[in-house]
């Protein structure tokens, strides 16, 4: 049975000093469809809009990844999220879930908009709604008010659009500088470049003070690096908040 390139995406799944985060039950999503299905991609984090009539407990993102999959492993999978999200998420949650088909989503540029606006706009649930039987996609909420929903749908929009959110986890690294080449042979990494978007070198001396952090431009995790007098080195995390 042929399969195909799948989205997947939660929010609002915990609460302050809760011992789960959206994050990590994120990741505990993808290491069942891999065990079970399929490679999954990396988790990238969406930074939705903050507002004080939106509920959400320090950031207001969500967390999205890419597997592929057939009809009846989807079918699975929903089944799968739904029973780990009511068991796992924090009890004030409002967790949401949105998954689907590629191949389904039938007008992506009005479904990137709708990402877009999340990240400026105060949505609602019959928005969400809408938008996801138009596109095609499975739209669920499972505790509380669900208003996970709104950023569940947004965050497969925005791993569409391909240019926005930080990818979860990091490099540590094992010495103080790499040639873009070394830098390279990170899985995690496909590019390196500057803010402006111009490539880095392969032979170009990259000073890492500090874990590396990826973030999705162009659909590639990118390393973004700047120059600070003669030394170049990975954007400081102060710069990173706004991917």
């Amino acid at each position: 049975m042929s399969t195909f390139k799948t989205y997947v995406c939660i929010d609002d799944t915990d609460e302050i000093a809760y011992e789960k985060s959206t994050g990590e039950i994120a990741e505990e999503i993808k290491k069942y469809i891999e065990e079970k299905f399929a490679p999954c991609s990396f988790v990238t984090r969406h930074q939705l809009f903050i507002h004080e009539s939106i509920p959400y407990t320090s950031h207001n993102s969500s967390m999205c990844f890419i597997t592929h999959l057939n009809e009846e492993q989807k079918d699975e999978v929903i089944e799968f999220i739904i029973k780990h999200l009511n068991t796992v998420c924090a009890p004030s949650s409002q967790p949401g879930l949105c998954i689907g088909f590629d191949k389904d989503i039938k007008d992506k540029e009005t479904l990137i908009q709708y990402g877009l606006d999340a990240k400026q706009k105060v949505l609602t649930k019959e928005n969400a709604y809408k938008m996801a039987e138009l596109q095609n996609l499975h739209l669920s909420e499972h505790k509380n008010d669900g208003q996970g929903i709104i950023g569940a749908l947004a965050g497969v929009a925005l791993r569409i659009y391909g240019n926005d959110g930080r990818v979860k986890g990091k490099i540590k690294t094992q010495k103080d500088s790499y040639t873009v080449s070394e830098l390279l042979q990170y899985k995690e990494i496909d590019i390196v470049q500057f803010e402006d978007g111009s490539i880095a070198k392969n032979d170009l001396i990259v000073e890492t003070r500090s874990d590396l952090k990826m973030v999705y431009l162009n659909n590639n995790y990118v390393l973004l690096i700047e120059k600070d007098n003669d030394i170049y080195k990975n954007i400081s995390r102060e710069n990173l908040k706004k991917y």
